[in-house]
This record gives C-alpha cells, sequence and structure tokens, in this order.
C-alpha cells in the first residue's frame, strides 16, 4: 500500500518545470510582439533554453524549490534570491548572443521577455511558498491502539509542513465523543465527502490485520487515498522518522532492481567526474596544503584513517589534515561543526568549505567511495551505533558519499541524536537514489559549499519522544566504550 510520488525528485522537477516553461512561454510571447510574427523562433531558442536551465539550476541551488526543507522567515527573502537567479537567466543569455552573433537576443526583445517572464515567475513562487497554508493536505488518522493515538497527538503538536490533520477515525465507534473524533472506519466514505478530506493515514501495523487491511483496500476502490503514515512523512519531510520504520517498509521500498545504476551508471559517473574535478579542484588543494603547512607545520600534510565501506567492508580515506597532532589522544571523539577545540586555526577554514575533503577523490576514484551516499565512518562509531540504532547497517548497502543527502540537509553530527537524524535521511535516499536525485544532491551541495556549511537548526523535528532522552543516556555509555578502543587518527606516511 505504498503510494507512488514521495520521491523529491518528483517535486523538484514540476516545479523547475513550470519556471522553465513560464520563461522560455514568456519570450516567445515577446518574439511575437516585439515582430508581429516567429520571426527567428529557431535562432532566439538556444540562448532562451540555455537561459532557462540557468534559471532552474540556481533556483534550486539557492533552495527556492525546496521551501519545506529550507523555511524562510518570509518571501521577501524568497523574492529577493528569486530576482537573484532571474539575473543569472540574463546573463546566460547575454553571453549567448556573444559566443553566436546569429543568436543575439536584441535589447528590446531582451526587455520584452523580463517584462513578460518575471512577473510570471514571482507568481509561481509566491504559490510555491504559501501552497502550505493556502493548500494543505487534509488527513484524517486511523487511530485503534494506545501508541496509535501517542502518534496522532505527536502529529497534532508537530504538524508536517503542508498537511493538517483533521481528526481521527477509529475501527469500531468510539464511547468518548471528543471533539476531534470523526467516526468510525465503516462510515469512512461520509465522512471524507463531509469533512473535504484528502486522505486517511494508518499505521504500517494495520496491514498486518487481515480485516483492517482488506476494509482498507476497499476503501481505496473507491475512491479514497489511504496511506501509511511514514509515506507522509517522506513526501513532507523528506526523511523517514526512525520509529516508524518497520522491516515491512525496508523490503518493501525498493521498487525494482537497480543494479544498472549502482554498478554501471553511478560508477562511470564517479569516474569522470572524480578526474575532471581533480583537475579544477587542484589550486585549491594547493592552497589548503599551504595552510596546513602554515598553521601547523610540525605535522604531516595529509592524515588517512579507516572508514567503514560498503557491506561493512573497511578501508583507508584520505583527507587534509585540519586537527592538531595531539587532537584525540584520549581516544576517538565526535566532530563538531563550530568551535572544536581539536581543530588548529587555519583548519577551521578548510573543514569549513570542504577543502580538506579534496584528497577524497583519490577513494572515489578507486571505488572506495561513491560521490553521493552516506557519510563513512570510524568503526568504533560503527560499531556501537549499529548497537544503539535500528537499522543502522542499511546504510552500508551502498557505496559510502564524498556528499549526500544527509550531509547537505543535517549539520556535522556531534551526538547519537544526530547520528539519528542523519540515518533518517539516509534511509530516504536509498530508498530514492537515482540519476535525477544524485544530481539535485550535487546542487544542494554546491549550496552548502558557498555558505560555509550547515548552520544547527532550531526546528522541532518529528520523532519518538522517546528517543531524545533513551539516546542522551546512552551518550556517556557509547562515548566511554569509543574511548577504550583503538581508532586513534593515523598520519599518511612521507606524502606531507
Amino acid at each position: 500500500m505504498h503510494t507512488s510520488g514521495t520521491a523529491h525528485s518528483l517535486t523538484i522537477a514540476k516545479r523547475a518545470a513550470r519556471d522553465a516553461l513560464l520563461f522560455a512561454a514568456a519570450y516567445g510571447i515577446a518574439n511575437y510582439v516585439r515582430f508581429t510574427e516567429l520571426w527567428r523562433i529557431d535562432s532566439f531558442a538556444p540562448p532562451i533554453v540555455i537561459g532557462a536551465l540557468v534559471l532552474v539550476c540556481t533556483t534550486y541551488i539557492l533552495g527556492l524549490y525546496s521551501v519545506e526543507s529550507q523555511r524562510r522567515s518570509g518571501f521577501r527573502i524568497h523574492l529577493v534570491l528569486l530576482t537573484f537567479g532571474f539575473l543569472m537567466a540574463l546573463i546566460a543569455v547575454t553571453l549567448c548572443g556573444y559566443i553566436s552573433f546569429d543568436q543575439r537576443v536584441g535589447r528590446g526583445f531582451m526587455a520584452l521577455g523580463c517584462l513578460f517572464s518575471y512577473p510570471l515567475l514571482l507568481v509561481n513562487h509566491w504559490f510555491i511558498f504559501h501552497k502550505h497554508r493556502i493548500a494543505p493536505r487534509r488527513i484524517a488518522f486511523l487511530v485503534e491502539s494506545e501508541s496509535e493515538m501517542i502518534e496522532y497527538q505527536r502529529i497534532r503538536k508537530t504538524p508536517l509542513s503542508g498537511v493538517h490533520p483533521v481528526g481521527r477515525i477509529s475501527i469500531s465507534p468510539d464511547s468518548i465523543q471528543e471533539a476531534d473524533y470523526l467516526g468510525s472506519l465503516d462510515d469512512a466514505p461520509r465522512i471524507m465527502k463531509t469533512y473535504n478530506l484528502d486522505c486517511l493515514v494508518f499505521s504500517e501495523a494495520h496491514i498486518e490485520n487481515g480485516s483492517i487491511r482488506t476494509r482498507l483496500r476497499q476503501l481505496r476502490y473507491l475512491g479514497i487515498t489511504c496511506t501509511p503514515l511514514i509515506d507522509v512523512c517522506e513526501k513532507h519531510l523528506h526523511y523517514v522518522p526512525l520509529h516508524l520504520v518497520s522491516l515491512n517498509w525496508l523490503l518493501y521500498s525498493e521498487k525494482g532492481s537497480r543494479n544498472l545504476y549502482f554498478s554501471k551508471m553511478k560508477r562511470l559517473f564517479d569516474i569522470i567526474s572524480s578526474l575532471v574535478l581533480m583537475v579544477v579542484l587542484a589550486p585549491f588543494l594547493l592552497v589548503g596544503m599551504a595552510i596546513v603547512r602554515i598553521f601547523s607545520p610540525e605535522g604531516p600534510m595529509f592524515f588517512t584513517q579507516e572508514r567503514v565501506g560498503r557491506f561493512g567492508k573497511p578501508f583507508t580515506i584520505w583527507k587534509l589534515r585540519s586537527m592538531r597532532l595531539d587532537a584525540e589522544s584520549a581516544g576517538p571523539v565526535w566532530s563538531a561543526a563550530f568551535k572544536d577545540p581539536r581543530v588548529f586555526p587555519g583548519g577551521a577554514l578548510l573543514r569549513k568549505y570542504r577543502i580538506d575533503e579534496i584528497p577524497q577523490l583519490i577513494n572515489v576514484l578507486r571505488g572506495d567511495m561513491s560521490f553521493v551516499g552516506p557519510r563513512p565512518e570510524r568503526p568504533g562509531f560503527v560499531k556501537q551505533l549499529s548497537e544503539t540504532l535500528p537499522f543502522y547497517e542499511e546504510r552500508h548497502m551502498i557505496h559510502p558519499g564524498l556528499t549526500g543527502w544527509a550531509q547537505v540537509c543535517y549539520p556535522y553530527g556531534a551526538s547519537i541524536e544526530d547520528s539519528k537524524c542523519k540515518l533518517e535521511y539516509d534511509l530516504y535516499y536509498l530508498k530514492h537514489a537515482g540519476v535525477v536525485f544524485d544530481l539535485l544532491i550535487l546542487l544542494d551541495t554546491v549550496r552548502v559549499v558557498l555558505g560555509g556549511g550547515l548552520k544547527p537548526s532550531a526546528r522541532q523535528r518529528y520523532s519518538g519522544g522517546e528517543a531524545s532522552e533513551k539516546y542522551s543516556q546512552l551518550e556517556a555509555v557509547m562515548s566511554a566504550k569509543i574511548a577504550t578502543e583503538q581508532g586513534h587518527l593515523q598520519p599518511a606516511s612521507r606524502i606531507a
């Protein structure tokens, strides 16, 4: 009963396609108004198409299509960023004229194109930004057990962006007729129509009950959308709350074999990209090496460290050294995004702009890592996190990545709770990994690097209320265990 259309890339594709079509159509109208006929439309098509591509790429990098996860305080900031993306598109259209004079877009044509396209884009983005409040998805939650009542109260307390929980429905008539009680499952067709509901949401536990499963299928054939809660979270959160993940979800999340993508296409992309980036990023690597030598001349330039790869196979990762030599004299500790006392002054700059990770291109080229995937962790952390977090080993089903969905959505992890949050993003990526999604993550990475990393978010997350307390209790125990294990930073021999 898993629903389709939950992928982040599908939502982005729809929004980007509207922008591209509006931009191109506006210039088509401007061409007709300017020349009273479709004059030279074939010559003007390439710069307009390139401008549309630049517009949607810049707009995505700025986070304007991912308003659910990049929610800003007001539309004014969104408008400023949209204007910047629009100007980048105009620059791209103009540059095409310098490359080929026959395709040059004249000033009058350009002015009319701006006059028609900008207001259309503005209206489209106003709707994107306010859609959650204007037309939220109205849902009813199927509640029967105590745990489901807790989940129902949680979804009302921490509502998903774009979802409005109207009330609850029970399998059998409820003797306690509270204000949020809508009725029983047998009366679902009338309830859905009366309250103008879009969807009936249920926990996956109901799928195991034959009679309830049959009733839900009957409702679906009557035209009523019935969706597991975890699918709703996928669609609106772009991660999967760990307390909702089940073995059924893991088993049926695969919609088909992706061997061609993971073993062929992804590997080919990794090889080509790593070779190209080794050349492009060489100047930045040289600057990083100079920073290490200036601020920490007593130590090696690079360091190696053991990490866990695909199917739990260990490998050696390469990085520019950003920490002092005595950084982990007492044993491995959590990384910190800000004011890490282990980092020497210039090392903070290397970390902020990910310059220290450029040598990992060697790992990508060797096949130890991929460009996109879960972050590779150290064996000591993996062992303890696997014992603490359910389904943690799932993230090792694919190659770890230089960047990934968790890395562009959540800041550096510094606790078990942070690891849990990142795992929720990794599980989402495992289900939706593909060419388009990987390309979107690479664009997200550009935004994160240019912005100097992700800032800690104060936004409340949708998760099991008992989880934080449990993980905080295990934090000290886990840190003590890891500190007793081997796994210290190993300087690279003579490469420095």
